[in-house]
């Protein structure tokens, strides 16, 4: 399977109406695409009575399309709710996806939904297989749009559903989106009294609802259409087997966050919450935030991309398309959009690049390439280049954030009695979340990494971004090259050296010649830091949880048996850590990942991608191994 979604295959009648011709079918109604919405998805569904009185309400779609339906949704809710923190939250599938610019076009016939059409286009995402997180805080709505098969969407991702809109192209023209499997797995995301709107009355559709549980009735229909269905489910939530990766802890009331560590782990994690109307305390012992891995004056957010389509390749992925959003949206344009051009530094990198090229993650406007002879450089246009220190410190520049500096933090059961009940707490402090959190057993190793710039050369008319291996950024009269990855001790100081100048440097000059030329007269400043890496080389991302009881639960597995009982974690503990290298890649999409956790939202990472930053990975992998 390519990795590569097919795009949605377009003709446009003489009204602007688009028609998917892989289907032979128009994307809304003929009459009044708006009004069919309103009458079949939202009308059918108790909207928006339904959302008034509930923090947070959760809409799936079966056929993203266009968009229409969600932005018919965010247009009522904006015109019926008043409270400032319940949010909407709308999830959905698409196999087809749409180009911005189609989706533009077949939006424009509504200027009353012009200023949110932007929006949503604004953040349309790339299409790459997998789900994407777009996050719109001044409407209070996030959008999860999975890209790819709605059977897959349905069993790898986590949400329980208050509400469907089944939208998918005709039942005799797209059965693969109203397969009878679809039925159940709608049944195992809805909560109880789960209603669900759809414009077809097709026999194989009320059968399959009827089968699935759901109590299935017909309406009047809308336009031409004499009768639609309405549906709901009687049941009860499921509760499931153990959740071994700690992925859904139950939510509790919050009040309150409190954040210890204020580098960019910290900063996301702080600004997700307080963007959902938190009040959040941020902690550091420096004065100041970003004054360790952070606090580079110049960095890079771009990706790492394998070869196969792994969940870990998925998580590599998807948290730098939400870095790029999360920047564009709250970096004060601090991150500016830059083209970096990777070469290939080894015979297996050669591979991979080739492998990359043959069967591309992104499409040719993200991700391109070229081979000379033996040589394979991969150009990923619009990365990142930041100002680190400054995005951090724009980044806690929020009326719901409170910075704390020169706090002293041993002990983390001592800081949360000073604290109300309904505190949350999430260790963000690198290397020192080990000791904060020894019940854990959190096995880290500090990496020094050293960068080197010099701030007196000639203005650049352009940005310029290298990498192998290393990495050169050259913006204004600025020029930071490095970083250094070497193992250093936990009690250990990060210092600046010679030989770790000279490795940079030799790095540069390899990269680019001419760069390495421009420096010859400058006088060069070096910073280093201790990045926090675990055996994985992933984040760690979740509850907290006393390793010695969780290990006597999940003690089966050590026999090949499965694990019958519900894993015990602290309720009032996170932790976001180990982001090594790539914290300002990793951060803010994990960060939103701990707040739908701790709200009980949609959540932006598939089961699979999360599996590979849950805390317990590494328990369950030693027990596996006996």
């Amino acid at each position: 399977m390519a990795r590569l979604p097919e795009p949605a295959k377009l003709e446009w009648k003489e009204d602007g109406t688009p028609v998917a011709t892989s289907f032979d079918d128009v994307y809304f109604s003929l009459s009044d695409g708006l009004e069919e919405t309103r009458a079949v998805f939202l009308k059918a569904c108790g909207l928006p009575e339904g959302w008034q009185s509930v923090p947070s309400y959760t809409i799936a779609e079966l056929g993203f399309g266009t968009g229409l339906n969600f932005l018919a949704t965010v247009e009522a809710w904006l015109k019926s709710t008043t409270g400032q923190n319940n949010w909407l939250h709308f999830t959905s599938v698409e196999k087809h996806p749409m180009s911005p610019q189609d989706a533009a076009r077949a939006l424009a016939r509504w200027p009353d939904l012009e200023i949110l059409a932007a929006e949503l286009i604004a953040q349309w995402p790339v299409p790459a297989l997998g789900p994407h997180r777009l996050v719109f805080p001044d409407w209070r709505v996030t959008l999860t749009l999975f890209i790819g098969d709605a059977e897959d969407w349905l069993n790898t991702m986590d949400f329980q559903a208050d509400a469907w809109f089944l939208d998918g192209f005709a039942p005799a023209k797209n059965d693969t989106m109203w397969a009878e499997a679809l039925y159940p797995l709608m049944a195992r995301h809805s909560k109880k009294g789960t209603r669900i709107g759809t414009y077809t009355v097709a026999g194989a559709v009320r059968r399959g609802l009827a089968a699935a549980g759901f109590t299935v009735a017909k309406a009047p229909g809308f336009g031409r259409k004499r009768e639609r269905l309405e549906a709901s489910w009687p049941g009860t939530e499921e509760t499931g087997a153990p959740d071994l990766p700690l992925m859904r802890p139950t939510p509790k009331k919050i009040d309150r966050l409190v954040v210890i560590g204020a580098g960019i782990a910290g900063a996301s994690v702080a600004r997700s919450f307080a963007l959902r109307g938190l009040p959040v305390d941020v902690l550091d012992q420096a004065q100041a935030p970003a004054q360790g891995a952070s606090g580079n004056p110049i960095g890079l957010v771009m990706p790492r991309l394998d070869a196969a389509d792994t969940p870990q390749a998925r998580l590599l992925l998807h948290t730098y398309l939400f870095a790029r959003r999360f920047y564009t949206q709250h970096g004060g344009g601090l991150a500016m959009r830059v083209d970096v051009e990777q070469a290939a530094q080894s015979e297996k990198d050669v591979q991979r690049f080739e492998k990359l090229l043959a069967d591309p993650p992104l499409p040719d406007t993200t991700l391109t390439g070229s081979k000379t002879g033996t040589d394979v450089v991969l150009t990923h246009h619009d990365a990142m280049m930041v100002r680190p220190n400054l995005l951090v410190s724009e980044l806690l520049d929020h009326p719901n954030i409170s910075f704390h500096g020169g706090a002293q933090i041993d002990d983390l059961a001592d800081l949360t009695g000073r604290y109300p009940e309904n505190t949350l707490f999430i260790v963000t402090s690198g290397l020192a979340s080990q000791s904060l959190l020894s019940d854990m057993d959190i096995q880290m190793a500090g990496r020094l990494g050293q960068v080197d710039w010099s701030d007196q050369l000639p203005e650049a008319d352009e940005n310029r971004a290298l990498a192998s291996g290393h990495y050169a950024l050259r913006t204004g009269t600025s020029l930071l090259f490095g970083a250094t990855f070497e193992a250093i001790a936990a009690d250990q100081m990060p210092e600046t050296s010679e030989k770790a100048r000279a490795e940079n440097l030799d790095a540069l000059k390899a990269m680019s010649p001419d760069l390495f030329e421009a420096l010859r007269s400058a006088e060069l400043q070096s910073r280093a830091s201790v990045r926090a890496t675990t055996p994985d080389r992933m984040p760690i991302a979740g509850p907290v949880f006393h390793a010695d009881t969780l290990r006597e639960t999940l003690a089966p597995i050590t026999k090949g048996a499965p694990v019958t009982d519900a894993l015990s974690y602290n309720t009032q503990q996170c932790v976001l850590t180990g982001l090594g290298a790539r914290g300002f890649t990793f951060a803010p999409l994990l960060a939103e990942t701990l707040a739908a956790q701790a709200f009980g939202e949609p959540l932006p990472l598939s089961r699979k991608e999360y599996e590979q930053v849950s805390p317990t990975r590494f328990l369950i992998r030693a027990l596996r191994k006996g």
